[in-house]
């Protein structure tokens, strides 16, 4: 058995749902990925693949050693081309995702830094403030923001920012300014659907985290849409610094409620556990994290 040919058979149905598209991509006939599924599965005594007439899914066991075999894979073509090429410098694709707001904002520059330091290195960057699933959707790193949820992924820290209430000074003359968590419940509430589906906005009072319930008659998924609305004077708006910060320095919002202020609110890279982290990955991550600790956010 060519078990390294059976794992890249695996990996390509698996990231793809399809034995028709892994065999395009790896250049095979169905029947031959089929059989190199099947006599994986006869090796490892498990069954990895779920097979219907229209779409192929993967067991629990399926996406736990999808995992590990994609990592490998990707660890393992990473070190036969350093081994061609006779070099340490990092080499190949890295899929990335950002949210659109710091993605625009702060990407750019520090991305393009990092690929003139690095040209064998191929950066394919997608922004979406939705939370991607680095396993399913095959990216080898994620930036976040917030406090994070426990999880089996590994999150690096990269650089401090801070989550603020704040509305337009028109605003907070007519409305007055909420002096407790508490008091937003008399506040038109411009929700990012994001978080807690726009239900709630978390706090710190009294050395523990709480979570206060919120309402309003504006819900978005994105940040720069809330800030745009904010800034009308619409209601009352959680949003970070990244964003919100030159529009609070110029005196077009005004924060409330900082004594109450989350304290574990960052700006992290997600990527998943391995052994032996990759060099590109190793190497963008630690480039980020000194770009970014020379913005004020």
């Amino acid at each position: 058995m060519d078990k390294l040919a059976n794992m890249q058979a695996f990996a390509a149905v698996g990231q793809t749902g399809s034995f028709a598209e892994a065999a395009r991509r790896l250049n095979l006939a169905n029947s031959v990925v089929s059989k190199r599924v099947k006599d994986l599965e006869g090796f490892l005594q498990t069954q990895l693949l779920v097979r219907t007439t229209r779409k192929v899914n993967l067991t629990d066991n399926g996406y736990s050693y999808l995992e590990y075999v994609r990592k490998f894979l990707d660890e393992l073509e990473e070190v036969e081309t350093r081994l061609r090429h006779h070099t340490e410098k990092p080499i190949g694709v890295i899929k990335l995702n950002a949210p659109v707001s710091f993605g625009m904002q702060y990407l750019g520059p520090s991305l393009s830094s990092y690929l003139n330091t690095y040209p064998d290195v191929e950066i394919k960057a997608y922004l979406s403030d939705r939370q991607v699933s680095l396993i399913d959707e095959g990216y080898d790193l994620s930036i976040r923001t917030g406090p994070l949820k426990t999880s089996s992924l590994i999150a690096k820290k990269l650089v401090a920012c801070r989550r603020v209430v704040c509305a337009s000074p028109a605003y907070f003359a007519e409305h007055g300014k909420p002096e407790t968590p508490k008091n937003l419940k008399q506040h038109n509430c411009l929700n990012y659907l994001n978080l807690a589906e726009g239900k709630a906005w978390p706090f710190t009072v009294d050395g523990k985290k709480v979570w206060q319930p919120v309402s309003g008659r504006f819900s978005v998924d994105n940040g720069d849409l809330l800030h745009e609305a904010a800034l009308t004077g619409c209601g009352v708006a959680l949003l970070p610094t990244f964003i919100v910060g030159d529009s609070l320095k110029n005196g077009l919002l005004e924060t409330a409620l900082e004594p109450f202020e989350e304290t574990d609110f960052g700006i992290y890279a997600v990527y998943q556990h391995t052994r032996h982290l990759s060099t590109k990955i190793r190497t963008l991550i630690d480039h980020l994290s000194d770009c970014f600790s020379k913005e004020a956010f």
